[in-house]
């Protein structure tokens, strides 16, 4: 359509998640709804699919007629690839109007403004604020002005101060069928998660969260909002899936949900909702505490394995009880391993554990309960996975970060300071020994080898995961043994991992 105005939005490259899981950029699709309601054209670029080619693609996608390019911003990594990219416009398309959002504006809010490339930023769901800037931008006679946008950060025209207005304290719900998954359609077979065959489709069944955990932000962005958590009907949930299944071959539904399992009707009425259609598919959960499955009987756990469930991602942070209270789990070690045992009885569901260390006041000791514990999981449910540590992160508003400024945490004065809090690199702040830090990174190496994970959930047949699973068979008993023993000297497997990252990410 000619004079049609246009916005470009732009996914940035990821950490050591982005190597091994590769989704759908869901969250610019969402950003893109109401946008494309109001009469704009919408292109997306995700630079984890062409990692070295992303200044030839943008500028491919630029025109006259682009209004303003937005970019989809997480804490850690993702920081270094939004400020090169958001430089690399400013030089070459000065006049471009360039748009911060995603979880690291959420949290970081007005500060972001600091990089004068950034011209706005967007805190909480996009797709309204985006809309309403681009009209303002358009010159549409019946625009809102920025200060009346809710969640836009924007520099005030007559001092450049940054102002934040308020975001609105409700849930972004958005009709399946306003998903513009045409955008990324020509695209969808480059997505997906350890080279698995199946295409993968993240979606949500909930939104928000009920629970207190001390070092999540979820507590932080809903503290505003009345309710903290709402499902979506069964009814719509299951026509979505449907929906993704006949008319783009989705044949693996993976649930994004903050915590999927909050109300167990809700998830049953899913599942006999998906075998009322005959739907086909396979079913993944990233939300599931350990007090949720506590209240799974058999049956429930049999419903979940016979709907195609393969995989639940559980919250089990630590092995040390003290640590556990401390992040208000709401749960035992002793839960930890009845959950695990419960589990083992249905290995067609696999029992994927996470873990958070490196919290203000954790010990080596605490390490080593967290150590003894991975073990046992695995050799109680040899099903189960281990994925590696995630280093705490002090988030602005969640509880353990006025726990972390009483420790002398120095919340990071520039942008680029953000790029180092990375739950997969090497941030470290001030109450982390060395030591410790030796222990974490030995942990996080050898969490990739130490329940044959590679051999577990890819069987991809490219050289690099052919690589991987020759690695996982000669290194996992070294990795075990380092594992179980606490040994941090002499990781040379350290430098040949990060190759191998480098290689996969290339």
């Amino acid at each position: 359509m000619n004079g049609t105005k246009r916005l470009l939005l732009i996914y940035p490259a990821m950490g050591m998640s982005g190597v091994l899981v590769r989704h759908l950029p869901l969250s610019l699709l969402y950003a893109a709804a109401d946008a494309l309601k109001s009469g704009f054209c919408v292109d997306i670029i995700d630079v984890r699919l062409d990692p070295s080619g992303w200044r030839e693609n943008i500028a491919a996608r630029l025109s006259a007629d682009t209004i303003l390019v937005g970019i989809s911003v997480m804490t850690g990594t993702p920081v270094s690839g939004a400020l090169e990219i958001t430089r690399w416009l400013k030089q070459y398309y000065p006049d471009l109007p360039v748009v911060w959002g995603g979880p690291h504006v959420t949290f970081c809010g007005a500060e972001v403004l600091s990089e004068r490339g950034i011209d706005f930023a967007v805190s909480g769901y996009g797709s309204k604020p985006l809309c309403r800037l681009a009209c303002n931008l358009r010159g549409d006679s019946d625009a809102v002005q920025p200060e009346q946008i809710p969640g836009l950060i924007y520099r005030d025209p007559e001092t450049s101060v940054a102002r934040s207005v308020p975001p609105e304290n409700t849930f972004e719900l958005l009709d399946f069928r306003d998903i513009p998954y045409q955008l990324i359609e020509s695209d969808l077979s480059r997505y997906g998660q350890l080279d698995m065959a199946e295409r993968i489709f993240p979606l949500y069944s909930s939104m928000g969260c009920p629970y207190r955990c001390s070092f999540c932000s979820s507590p932080a962005q809903y503290a505003g909002m009345e309710r903290k958590y709402l499902p979506i009907s069964a009814g719509e949930v299951v026509d979505h899936i449907e929906y993704v299944h006949k008319r783009y071959g989705a044949g693996y539904i993976y649930f994004i949900d903050d915590d999927s399992f909050v109300d167990l009707a809700h998830v049953a009425a899913i599942i006999d909702g998906i075998d009322r259609k005959g739907i086909r598919v396979r079913l993944g959960f990233r939300g599931a505490r350990v007090d949720e499955i506590l209240r799974m009987d058999d049956e429930f756990l049999s419903k979940l394995a016979a709907s195609g469930t393969s995989i639940l991602h559980i919250g089990a942070e630590s092995g040390s009880q003290r640590m556990l209270d401390l992040m208000r789990k709401g749960c035992t070690v002793a839960d930890i391993l009845e959950v695990n045992r419960r589990l083992a009885k249905h290995p067609e569901i696999v029992a994927a554990y996470n873990w958070v260390v490196g919290t203000p006041g954790e010990t080596l000791d605490d390490l080593r309960m967290t150590r003894e514990l991975i073990l046992r999981l695995l050799d109680e449910n040899p099903a189960a996975i281990i994925f590696a540590p995630n280093m705490f992160r002090p988030l602005p508003g969640t509880e353990l970060y006025e726990l972390a400024l009483q420790h002398g945490y120095r919340r990071p004065e520039r942008l680029e300071e953000w790029v180092e809090v990375e739950v997969e690199g090497g941030f470290r702040p001030g109450w982390i020994s060395p030591e410790f830090a030796r222990t974490v990174e030995m942990m996080r190496v050898t969490s990739y080898f130490i329940d044959d994970k590679p051999l577990k959930l890819q069987t991809g047949n490219t050289l690099a995961y052919r690589m991987l699973r020759v690695a996982a068979r000669l290194y996992g008993p070294l990795a075990r043994f380092r594992f179980r023993h606490g040994i941090t000297a002499i990781l040379v497997e350290q430098r040949l991992f990060a190759w191998f990252v480098g290689r996969m990410r290339g």
